[in-house]
């Protein structure tokens, strides 16, 4: 192996410091390694491949052969196994609430009931557990803004998989909000009728949205390459659709109930 190839393996900063010391490399090399720490090191790399490609483009038109230009940026995550208490984390609880609206048809009510018993959920904050055992109930627990308003402090990451998936199931809308941890980011998960999966939106401390770092990221190297067209759509992805305020709940009869009206469901 070549002598500095290993030296990039064993101590990556000494390579650093022998090429700035080594008179026989450019004053322009020297100068984008001094740059580094203060620029993303995606962005460095971005344009150094560019460079490459660059010079051997030019290089293969000279010697009369078809430039093949390709990436040598490769992926800088690990894709190693978790470790034993990685796992562990996984299974973290803390505090989430889920808000229920819109129109859910009354013969659902006993598949919404028996969802909620199950979802060990309250009506408040260190409330005893709220289980409904009829509609009268149901309509009776809705808070001042006509929603189903559920919580639970200790919730598996925050979520109420099992309720969550009911809802959608049945295109029934909801919010919910999870408060995160110091290894798990807050959240707030939107669903709406007409959305193929809920919506999720990352959120600081105060609650604030954000946009992951990385997508800004794919966003400005589009826009310097010109493609604006692709930057559009990577921040129309990134900021989500604009959802429709979520809509009281109400209990109605929406699917007819041939059983009761004597009716055939063929005419």
């Amino acid at each position: 192996m070549h002598p500095f190839f290993q030296l990039l393996i064993t101590d990556p900063d000494k390579a650093h410091a022998k090429i700035l010391a080594d008179c026989t490399v450019s004053f322009w090399l020297k100068e984008a390694l001094r740059q580094l720490a203060s620029r993303d090191p995606v962005d460095a790399l971005h344009d150094l491949d560019l460079l490459l490609n660059l010079y051997e483009a030019i290089c293969d038109v000279q010697l009369q052969r078809t430039p093949t230009p390709h990436t040598r940026i490769r992926t800088l995550t690990d894709h190693t196994d978790p470790p034993t208490d990685t796992l562990a984390e996984a299974l973290d609880q803390f505090p989430g609430e889920i808000m229920i609206g819109g129109t859910i048809d009354r013969l659902l009510i006993p598949d919404l009931l028996a969802v909620i018993a199950e979802a060990s959920v309250s009506l408040g904050w260190e409330t005893p557990l709220f289980a409904p055992q009829n509609e009268p109930e149901l309509c009776r627990a809705l808070d001042e803004t006509h929603h189903l308003h559920l919580y639970n402090g200790f919730a598996l990451e925050g979520e109420f998989p099992a309720l969550e998936d009911w809802l959608i199931e049945h295109l029934i809308p909801f919010t919910r909000h999870s408060t995160g941890t110091s290894a798990y980011q807050a959240e707030r998960v939107e669903y709406r009728k007409g959305l193929t999966a809920p919506q999720r939106l990352v959120l600081d401390q105060s609650g604030n949205e954000l946009v992951p770092r990385d997508t800004l990221i794919r966003v400005l190297r589009a826009l310097k390459e010109g493609q604006s067209d692709d930057a559009t759509i990577l921040l129309e992805h990134a900021v989500g659709p604009t959802l429709a305020p979520l809509p009281p709940f109400r209990i109605a009869q929406t699917i007819p109930n041939f059983h009761h009206s004597g009716r055939s469901p063929l005419f």
